[in-house]
């Protein structure tokens, strides 16, 4: 007996419901995969020249999961000022005290419309959070994402070739084996 990868019976034609249910669970994954491509983090190239801002804790860390943590960040003290949020490891920011609003300076690219922070340090200028975390906790994060978005096409693929194959392909040709049989 052979075993195939698809499960679908030679010669069945899916009906108009399991075609529009194919079709909604394709527009729900395409809406969920423009949410999970949003959800990447694009990290600028290194900068030549780094300035420090001030950046104040506006709300205290937040647990995204048991692995991630949020903090938020609004950096700059005038108008130009913006908020900046950094998702970081549980465990490398136990230590760091982040549960209440405080004053941190950050590291920012001297050209102000590149809105990326490179590190993140205490009152004192004693650095709390360096470059590499940054980096490692983004590349960490994009990976995840991009895994999700390749199960989601994977599976999207799939959901098409049931449209394709069982509502379209086998329905030609049950019509052509019935006009044949005429």
């Amino acid at each position: 007996m052979r075993n195939k990868f698809f499960p679908v019976p030679v010669g069945y034609v899916s009906s108009v419901f399991e075609i529009v249910f194919c079709a909604i669970f394709l527009l729900l994954y395409f809406i969920f995969s423009l949410y999970i491509f949003s959800k990447l983090v694009d990290v600028p190239p290194v900068p030549d020249e780094l300035v420090m801002k001030e950046a104040f804790l506006y709300r205290g860390l937040s647990q995204a999961s048991k692995t991630t943590s949020f903090l938020y960040l609004r950096v700059g003290a005038d108008d130009a000022a913006y908020k900046y949020i950094i998702e970081a490891s549980s465990r490398d920011v136990v230590y760091a005290n982040f549960d209440k609003p405080r004053k941190l300076w950050v590291a920012v690219d001297s050209d102000r419309s590149k809105k990326f922070v490179w590190g993140v340090y205490d009152d004192n200028y004693g650095l709390l959070i360096s470059r590499q975390d940054i980096l490692r906790w983004i590349n960490s994060v994009n990976v995840d994402n991009y895994f999700i978005l390749s199960l989601v096409f994977i599976s999207s693929l799939y959901f098409l070739y049931i449209i394709f194959w069982t509502g379209v392909w086998n329905r030609c040709a049950a019509k052509r084996m019935a006009c044949e049989n005429k």
